[in-house]
């Protein structure tokens, strides 16, 4: 509220004491005057009261109006008719006293000074309001009935006068007193107030700040356990979140589906079309997953399956439902794999996509530890990528029982080159026509603490997919070389038997796997002319082949002998054949064994590819004398086999 309007809301508020008053005064002296001899003063109080009530009923319009319109300033005409009201009732008074004291006795004239001397004194309190208004009704009451005194030719009512006037000047600077100590209140109320919303304002802002910042808090609370729990990519549960999802298992029996899905080569897809848009296809196949699940969960009556994204590729789903829902949901995963499997399109790309699923279930009243179920599914998963990839595996006892047998293989192969548990055989390779020993072959064994002997075919596939294989054939390596330097020289041959040793595509495509069988050689001191690498055709593989190759060339180029090994039995390129710097091809045992019409042919036409290309020819798998004279016939350059000597651990040429 402005100032102004202050001012106005407390005139108002005191003028009815002020009408009071006066009212009461022209009563009071109706009362005092015999009014009998003065028949003019009934006129006057009738006026004087007709005046008193005209000013109350505008003030209590005025006063209703400002109720009404708080804010809106008063209008003119108001502020004009009370100032007039004012004005008119001093000079009422006056009137009184110009007319009367001539006529009043002693005690009257006194009342009437009295009664005009309390109006005036009053009127510096009630009107302190109007700065203005106030000093003339002070004026108007005091003024002329100080003059009509002086001019009565009295000199008491002339002293009378005097003290009136100089009354009168101390009323004036009353008023303006109360007037400036009215003005300094409402201007500290009206700072107060301003304080207040001041107060509020920021109080309200305050609030307003905090309950954004909760807000906010909230929100970005919400966003990081999200964050926290979800992958960023798929929108899918991390692990975390699936591990501590919730999952309302109950006391009654309830049926657990556990999922384990495993993206075939996708490595491959990231290599190939780059991994923006390998990020796109996961996200393709997440959102697939979502809907296909749903569906899934919708036909076998699952009431809850979290989805997750375990790993780069992988991705686990867990469905629950009740047990007299249970039904054969085989069908239904083969659906789910035949959806997921559908191509893609990326970009301008559409790309087919294999996956491997294992499936673990169980019927349970409260559910297994979630790290044991996913270690059941992701053996079965194993299995279906043993299986070929692209495959459905349900988990079993049997397979647990040889995955942990692998994980028991697997770990002890690490340290098998120093636990004394490896060690070498030796099987001789027969020159066909002098029957005179050409070299050995290094066959690696293998005696398990638990296991026992463990086939060469299942412990070189583990080293293969570890790094064991690095370790094991450093250890290979040394130990052949160090047995074939002590070897004698046999009456009648210029040298003494090469060894052969069976090394791994991983070997080869390791970078320095040259200097490491160089260094090996001089340490041992075996001449390189000794040395024979046997590979499989798996160096012929594409994403192999030009890594391989410069391993090769780089041993060839030493003096070192390289032979193809199990030659028939894998992917031959007759085109790459002639890339790799070879010397020796060597006819898988399987087609020497059962020496049938096509056994023959495909020897036949080893022998003849290797006359072209200027390579000796090896025939494995020798088990008769009959297959030896027929070998020989055919013109195989070196035979190996059960026949001519078995695998020994100390050959003496």
């Amino acid at each position: 509220m402005s100032y102004s309007l202050r001012l106005w809301r407390e005139n108002l508020n005191n003028h009815t004491q002020g009408i009071v008053v006066n009212a009461a005064a022209v009563i009071g002296l109706s009362c005092i005057i015999d009014n009998h001899a003065l028949p003019w003063l009934h006129g006057w109080i009738a006026g004087a009261l007709l005046l008193c009530l005209l000013r109350y009923a505008l003030e209590r319009y005025s006063l209703r109006d400002l109720l009404r319109h708080p804010q809106r300033p008063p209008p003119g005409w108001q502020r004009g008719l009370l100032a007039a009201g004012l004005i008119g009732s001093a000079l009422m008074w006056s009137l009184n006293a110009a007319y009367g004291l001539p006529h009043y006795s002693a005690n009257e004239k006194f009342s009437v000074m009295i009664i005009i001397s309390a109006l005036a004194g009053g009127a510096t309190g009630t009107l302190a309001s109007m700065r203005i208004i106030g000093k003339l009704y002070i004026a108007s009451l005091l003024l002329p009935t100080c003059l009509a005194m002086w001019l009565s030719g009295d000199d008491k009512l002339a002293i009378l006068a005097v003290l009136g006037i100089i009354f009168a000047f101390i009323m004036f600077n009353s008023h303006a007193n109360n007037f400036k100590l009215l003005s300094n209140t409402l201007s500290l109320s009206s700072d107060k107030e301003a304080l207040i919303r001041q107060l509020s304002e920021k109080n309200r802002h305050i609030s307003d700040v905090n309950s954004h910042l909760e807000q906010r808090i909230q929100e970005r609370t919400q966003a990081l356990e999200f964050l926290a729990n979800h992958d960023p990519l798929t929108s899918l549960l991390n692990r975390r979140g699936f591990l501590s999802y919730s999952y309302a298992s109950g006391t009654d029996l309830r049926h657990q589906t556990l999922i384990f899905i495993d993206l075939d080569h996708f490595k491959d897809i990231n290599e190939g079309m780059g991994h923006e848009h390998g990020d796109q296809l996961l996200q393709a196949f997440s959102q697939r997953l979502s809907h296909e699940v749903a569906k899934l969960a919708r036909h076998i009556g699952a009431s809850d399956h979290p989805i997750c994204r375990w790993g780069g590729d992988e991705f686990v789903l867990c469905l629950l439902r009740a047990v007299d829902q249970q039904d054969d949901g085989r069908a239904h995963y083969r659906q789910l794999h035949a959806a997921l499997s559908a191509s893609y399109h990326i970009g301008p790309h559409q790309v087919h996509l294999g996956l491997s699923m294992g499936i673990f279930e169980s019927i349970t009243a409260t559910l297994p530890q979630m790290q044991a179920a996913l270690t059941c599914a992701d053996i079965a998963t194993s299995e279906a990528k043993k299986n070929g990839r692209g495959q459905i595996s349900f988990y079993s006892e049997a397979s647990y029982t040889l995955q942990r047998r692998r994980l028991k293989l697997t770990q002890a192969l690490a340290q098998a080159h120093q636990d004394g548990s490896l060690h070498l055989l030796y099987q001789p390779i027969y020159t066909a026509g002098t029957g005179q020993i050409a070299s050995y072959e290094a066959l690696l064994r293998w005696r398990h603490a638990e296991y026992g002997n463990i086939v060469p075919d299942e412990f070189i596939a583990l080293a293969e997919t570890s790094n064991a294989i690095q370790t094991i054939g450093r250890w290979v390596l040394e130990q052949a070389c160090r047995q074939a330097a002590s070897w004698p020289t046999a009456p009648g041959q210029p040298q003494p038997p090469r060894i052969a040793i069976n090394t791994s595509i991983r070997q080869l495509v390791q970078p320095g796997y040259s200097d490491l069988v160089s260094a090996t050689l001089q340490q041992c001191g075996l001449a390189p002319q000794r040395l024979i690498i046997e590979v499989t055709e798996s160096v012929l593989d594409e994403r192999n082949m030009d890594r391989a190759s410069a391993s090769l060339s780089a041993l060839h180029g030493l003096g070192v002998e390289i032979h193809l090994d199990d030659f028939g039995t894998g992917y031959s390129s007759l085109s790459r054949l002639r890339q790799l710097p070879l010397d020796a091809l060597k006819i898988d045992k399987s087609f020497v064994t059962d020496m049938d019409e096509k056994s023959l042919t495909v020897i036949e036409a080893a022998l003849l590819i290797a006359r072209r290309y200027g390579l000796r020819v090896v025939a494995e798998g020798v088990e008769s004398a009959q297959q030896i004279a027929t070998l020989r016939s055919m013109g195989v350059d070196e035979l190996q086999g059960y026949h001519l000597g078995r695998p020994a651990p100390l050959p003496a040429p």
